[in-house]
């Protein structure tokens, strides 16, 4: 801030801390200097005094500063893993000697990856979990593992470089825990005095399943409840049970609880009531059925049965349904024979075979259409030839000249005479049955003209020249 004249300029001195060593110096004009040392982060002394070109500023104080980092050479050394129950373990391993650190020690780090279970003996690809624990330290808790299963784990130290070698994997396992609760529990039928409940299992056994707690207690949508009921189930592959000696008319809640050698998990619950005397079983649809939905599944209790089936407000304030009908379910044998014949291979095939011949049948049906306009008018000649015809066929035409139309009125007038003669218009002998002159050689109607126009062209004008034929 006070340079007090011109030439500024900075000495810096250093040598290593306590060494009897001359200072080393250098001279800046910048606010930095790059010095390079022999040894990995070092402390030294180092001194900066400001100078020019009128002298030398005050004597500078001794700053310790320490050499560059770099990354630990050494690893740590593990000497246990304590389980502590089936989630959590704990670890513990030696500190690396400080000269090994390469700078300033920021922590440990430990690593582990699950590598089997030991409930399927299923094997998992490395994916490594990392947890870091800072400080000057020798032990530290994992937690979140997953029961039951075998782990790879290692130890390394970390500082403002990096973190140094692993240690040796160390291999340990985590014993059996409780199971998650089952994925979901329902009431799939209801008697006068029974239920039938439905479970799936738990997303994690965390062990060898060994059976179900089954628990019940009165409800009645009142304050008072009634005695908790338990009911152990040691068939773990039943996914159903029945209750009987229930109350008829009640109100029930039940909770189920997976279990295995460690214990029983947290429970999943239902309510229900069970039925009365001559009544019939109401089923509903807890969540709400969305409004842009326009189908919701609806689970039948009794195959081959009828059902009622409203669609109620959410509210449920009065009794009115906005939709009402009766559902009949189709029985296990007729749904066991549906199944049968439509994922039968020689069925699939069949029908494959069925639409290629129709699509076949299409095609060659629509190619004989575009063909079919177009028909032999000479085959028809040959087996039906007609004596005026002929001889008109053997005349020499003419060419085509203006004269050759003037015939044209009277050959109408001819053509009428002869339909009022055989006193019908639309006779088949004017349009080829009986006279094949009415057509040309291709079957056009153009040949109609052209057979008129020389007969009136004959008998009018009584000319032997006939006109020329129009041909398409």
């Amino acid at each position: 801030m006070e340079q007090n004249g011109p030439g500024l300029e900075y000495r810096v001195t250093w040598k290593p801390q306590g060494a009897p060593v001359e200072w080393e110096e250098e001279t800046v004009t910048n606010h930095t200097l790059r010095v390079m040392t022999s040894a990995v982060y070092a402390p030294y002394d180092v001194q900066v005094q400001a100078i020019n070109h009128l002298g030398s500023g005050p004597e500078p104080q001794s700053v310790i500063l320490y050499s560059g980092e770099d990354y630990p050479d050494t690893a740590p050394v593990i000497h246990g893993v304590d389980v502590i129950n089936s989630t959590l373990v704990k670890v513990t391993w030696s500190a690396i000697p400080k000269e090994r650190v390469h700078g300033h020690l920021k922590g440990y780090q430990v690593n582990w990856w699950k590598t089997k279970s030991l409930l399927d003996g299923r094997t998992y690809p490395k994916e490594v979990n990392i947890l870091r624990f800072s400080g000057q330290r020798n032990y530290g808790m994992v937690p979140s593992l997953d029961a039951f299963s075998e782990f790879h784990l290692t130890v390394l130290a970390y500082n403002s470089k990096g973190a140094g070698p692993e240690s040796e994997p160390y291999i340990f396992q985590t014993p059996e825990g409780v199971p998650e609760k089952p994925t979901f529990l329902k009431v799939i039928k209801v008697d006068k005095g029974a239920a039938t409940l439905s479970w799936g299992l738990p997303k994690k056994l965390n062990g060898n399943l060994t059976g179900y707690l089954l628990q019940y207690q009165i409800i009645n949508d009142t304050y008072e409840i009634g005695e908790l009921n338990d009911i152990n189930i040691t068939t773990p592959s039943k996914p159903s049970w029945r209750l009987s000696n229930l109350n008829a008319t009640t109100k029930y809640k039940f909770y189920l609880r997976a279990c295995t050698s460690k214990g029983c998990g947290k429970p999943i619950s239902e309510e229900s009531s069970t039925l009365g005397e001559g009544s019939k079983r109401v089923g509903k649809i807890s969540e709400g059925v969305n409004l842009t939905q326009k189908i919701h599944p609806v689970e039948a209790f009794e195959p081959g049965a009828e059902h009622i089936v409203r669609l109620l407000t959410k509210n449920w304030v009065d009794n009115n349904s906005i939709f009402e009908d009766v559902i009949e379910t189709r029985g296990r044998d007729y749904a066991g024979l549906y199944d049968d014949i439509s994922t039968q291979g020689w069925f699939i095939g069949l029908m494959c075979a069925i639409a290629l011949l129709t699509l076949m049948l299409l095609t060659v049906c629509f190619v004989k259409r575009n063909k079919g306009g177009k028909y032999s008018v000479k085959e028809k000649e040959d087996l039906h030839p007609d004596p005026e015809v002929q001889s008109v066929k053997d005349e020499t035409f003419g060419e085509y000249s203006d004269s050759d139309e003037k015939p044209l009125k009277g050959s109408l007038r001819s053509l009428n005479r002869d339909m009022q003669a055989t006193e019908s218009a639309d006779s088949l002998v004017e349009y080829g049955e009986g006279d094949h002159g009415l057509f040309s050689e291709d079957g056009s109607f153009i040949g109609a003209y052209a057979g008129s126009k020389e007969k009136g062209s004959v008998e009018s004008n009584g000319s032997s020249t006939a006109p020329f034929p129009l041909r398409a």
